[in-house]
């Protein structure tokens, strides 16, 4: 095919360059420029004139300077898009501030977008050179790649990262299925199953999931509502199955963050934060299915002194073991967590049914402490030898909801007021808040 008249050039060879020399150099679009060789590189200056250019001569593929701040420029590539035609291969380059905009804008009718400073590899693979013949198979058969609107769905869906993992494949293997017309779908992510239509006894395609660099499951479809899958089909299952793992990295980083912003360093347990948040909302419950909730606050004696006397490092594994023994001995539904420095916090809730008339503090939790106690007389702590075998002692507050206090800061404070009275009446006791003894 030729463009005819003065431009008698193959239109698959043309490439138009559109933004002035100082812009397109600084992108890094003029060594690009001159590595495509075998390519007939035109330029312009505006989106403009870029317009009005490809409207005389086709071209094969557009790189666009972009300013983001600049008016109109969603109607500009719609427009660019019209007049380079459905099979040109447009791709946006832009400053790493407006990225943004870019992004949005090449809703409007780009097929990539990069950003600048790029590499001459970089642009290669958005303008899809090497791979140009299958770039226009692809592009010419809508059934065969992703519509923007069915990757927009997948986009959307990184939004929904806070959801459940099994929440989240939910909504993954329904794109799928929609998109690829089967009538069920399944996606297998570490022993996680999600399922949309019947059981697939024999899948019918199959494709694996990789999330950076490893395999971590399977996407497989049944059979297809209108007949035989094309290979086109499984073009597009290829595409769904490398978004989806790359959507699932993102899930899986964003879940070890938010764990870490939870998560004491010393200890292994929840920290403050974790705690108040989780000791909200189990105090609103309570308030509305009337149980009760005990909060016992407390630290180690004279903590500073094995500090002073063991270092550092003794003090880190006094922190560290006397979490797991507190751990051990509370319920699976318990709550401990490092409260700050050699303080703790053990939130005891029970919801299985209504507080009884006239209860006021859960035996449970006394029991614990008595296990407790006599579990941190019996460890022995590595960094101070077995001479201080038994030496650790610990004092607390006991405070109860809602007699003691409604809210979190109120219920805190209370444990907080027995713990000061424990350490004056001599340490190694817990108070009881209303009855004022150990």
């Amino acid at each position: 095919m030729t463009t005819g008249g003065l431009f008698d050039i193959p239109a698959r060879d043309r490439l138009l360059l559109i933004g002035d020399e100082a812009v397109r150099e600084a992108a890094g679009l003029s060594g690009f420029a001159e590595s495509l060789a075998s390519w007939n590189v035109t330029g312009t200056k505006t989106f403009l004139s870029g317009i009005a250019d490809l409207t005389m001569s086709p071209a094969r593929a557009v790189v666009a300077c972009v300013d983001g701040g600049a008016l109109n420029l969603d109607d500009a590539v719609a427009g660019l898009r019209v007049a380079a035609g459905a099979d040109a291969r447009i791709v946006l380059c832009g400053l790493p501030e407006h990225e943004p905009a870019v992004r949005r804008a090449a809703g409007f009718g780009a097929d990539d977008y990069v950003v600048s400073p790029v590499s001459v590899s970089e642009l290669e693979l958005a303008v899809g050179i090497g791979r140009l013949d299958e770039v226009e198979r692809v592009s010419s058969d809508a059934e065969r790649a992703c519509s923007i609107e069915e990757v927009s769905r997948i986009g959307d869906s990184l939004l929904l990262l806070d959801e459940s993992p099994g929440a989240l494949l939910d909504r993954l293997v329904d794109m799928v299925s929609a998109a690829c017309g089967s009538v069920s779908a399944q996606i297998v992510v570490r022993g996680t199953v999600a399922r949309v239509g019947p059981a697939i006894a024999k899948p019918v395609l199959a494709v694996p999931l990789v999330s950076d660099g490893a395999t971590i499951g399977q996407l497989t479809l049944g059979e297809s509502v209108s007949g035989p899958y094309t290979p086109g089909d499984v073009s597009k299952l290829a595409t769904y199955a490398s978004l989806i793992g790359n959507v699932l990295s993102v899930a899986s980083a964003q879940r070890k963050l938010k764990t870490l912003a939870v998560t004491d360093d010393c200890s292994g347990l929840p920290n403050r934060r974790f705690v108040r948040d989780r000791l909200a909302r189990i105090l609103e419950q309570a308030s509305r299915e009337r149980f009760q909730v005990t909060v016992l606050l407390f630290d180690i004696d004279d903590f500073k002194t094995y500090n002073d006397r063991f270092g550092h490092a003794a003090g880190d594994e006094i922190i560290r073991k006397t979490g797991e023994l507190f751990c051990r001995t509370c319920r699976k539904q318990d709550i401990v967590a490092r409260y700050g420095g050699d303080e703790f916090v053990v939130v005891f809730w029970d919801a299985d049914g209504p507080r009884s008339a006239g209860s006021k503090h859960p035996s449970e939790a006394l029991g614990v402490l008595a296990r407790f106690r006599s579990d941190l007389e019996a460890a022995s702590f590595e960094t101070m030898g077995d001479g201080e075998k038994g030496r650790l002692t610990v004092s607390g507050g006991l405070a109860s909801f809602p007699w003691d206090g409604g809210d979190v800061d109120s219920l805190l404070k209370k444990a907080d007021e027995a713990l000061l009275m424990a350490k004056r009446a001599g340490k190694n006791r817990v108070i009881v808040v209303g009855e004022d003894r150990a």
